[in-house]
């Protein structure tokens, strides 16, 4: 009688073992997802900006493509260097700030709008709400170094205000930076604006991509890459395989000081990447 009362407390216990064991496995994993959010994202990003900057010491086209190099931007106030591409998709913005499409370029009549990152992908505007009126912010291209004189405090604007990143004023230099507000949301935004220094003679217009219709981008949303599915998946079953045999090996008789050390040097990698594509179904706008 004993024994039978016994066995399914047995059963209840091992359940609750691998309910718990399960939920610690989660919570590892949904921490180290955010740690790569905030840290790993930058690693793709410096890659990318490491190769712009050849680039851009091989004087880069006057006129970019889409994707392609448009110039260097420095905030010193805030310790911002960055290479900036042409264009505020996804990809665009995972290798720095992006000029948006229809946006003139540096130094040019119109408004020179740049969006990018506040918390992923080395966050090159996260503390763009600490800049002041007065503050400089320089672009340089191939055609030359181009200083903007912030107007005003940073304000916050709806998510739609497609607007503020048009051109109002085809006869003055100005620039405005956009981000989303607040941090790790998709809510709103926050701008600066800026003023081309008064010394320097804008030039004529002359936009690389055809004007911005529509809401502002970065507003692409949850899971908007439905192309990384498939290496989602596939890698998340090939992470639960090295696990489940690691595991298995070790109750087999496998010193565990062996097998863990060994299946770590496969598993970790193939986080990474596995994070690298389970990133294309977070909204752009982090």
């Amino acid at each position: 009688m004993e024994t039978t009362s016994k066995a399914p407390r047995s059963r209840l216990n091992r359940a609750l073992d691998i309910l718990g064991r399960g939920m610690i496995a989660s919570g590892l994993l949904l921490l180290s997802f955010v740690g790569y959010q905030l840290w790993g994202t930058g690693i793709a990003e410096s890659r990318a900006q490491s190769s712009l900057e050849t680039e851009f010491r091989e004087q880069p086209p006057a006129l970019p493509t889409y994707g392609g190099l448009v110039g260097r931007i420095e905030i010193p106030s805030i310790n911002v260097d960055k290479l900036i591409v042409a264009g505020v998709d996804a990809q665009a913005l995972k290798r720095g700030p992006g000029l948006f499409p229809g946006s003139p370029l540096p130094g040019q009549f119109g408004n020179v709008s740049i969006a990018g990152h506040r918390t992923t992908y080395g966050a090159p505007f996260s503390r763009i709400d600490e800049i002041s009126p007065g503050d400089s912010i320089i672009l340089e291209t191939s055609k030359g170094t181009y200083t903007y004189i912030v107007s005003g405090e940073p304000r916050i604007v709806p998510a739609t205000a497609v607007e503020v990143v048009a051109t109002t004023d085809d006869t003055r230099g100005e620039l405005t930076l956009v981000s989303c507000h607040p941090k790790w949301s998709a809510a709103k935004r926050i701008i600066v604006t800026a003023n081309l220094e008064s010394t320097i003679v804008p030039e004529p217009i002359t936009v690389f991509d055809a004007p911005i219709t529509g809401d502002i981008p970065l507003t692409e949303g949850w899971f908007h890459d439905t192309s990384v599915w498939p290496a989602v998946i596939a890698l998340a079953i090939a992470l639960s395989l090295i696990a489940l045999v690691a595991v298995w090996l070790v109750r087999r008789g496998r010193r565990r000081f062996v097998v863990y050390p060994l299946a770590a040097v496969v598993f970790l990698p193939t986080l990474y990447v596995f994070y690298e594509n389970l990133s294309g179904l977070m909204p752009t706008n982090l």
